[in-house]
């Protein structure tokens, strides 16, 4: 199978990055947020957090794999 659709590319940003959460987030489950001027599908950085992120509430995107943001909530 191609290398491109079997790896996941993840990239850590040097300085996180605030946004905001449009879709909620859940444990294992991608949401959505505003940041970086877009919109972008996201999910937890850590996947076992046991907390769920609603619209509104405020996250720190640190990185990104393939098209999908990793994000922590802020507080």
């Amino acid at each position: 199978m191609n290398e491109l659709l079997t790896n996941s590319h993840v990239a850590m940003f040097p300085e996180p990055k605030q946004g905001t959460v449009e879709k909620a987030i859940a444990p294992g489950t991608r949401g959505r947020v505003k940041a970086l001027g877009s919109y972008w599908p996201a999910e937890f950085y850590q996947p076992k957090v046991q907390v769920q992120l609603l619209p509104g509430e405020p996250i720190l995107v640190i990185g990104i794999k393939n098209i999908t943001l990793l994000v922590i909530p802020l507080s």
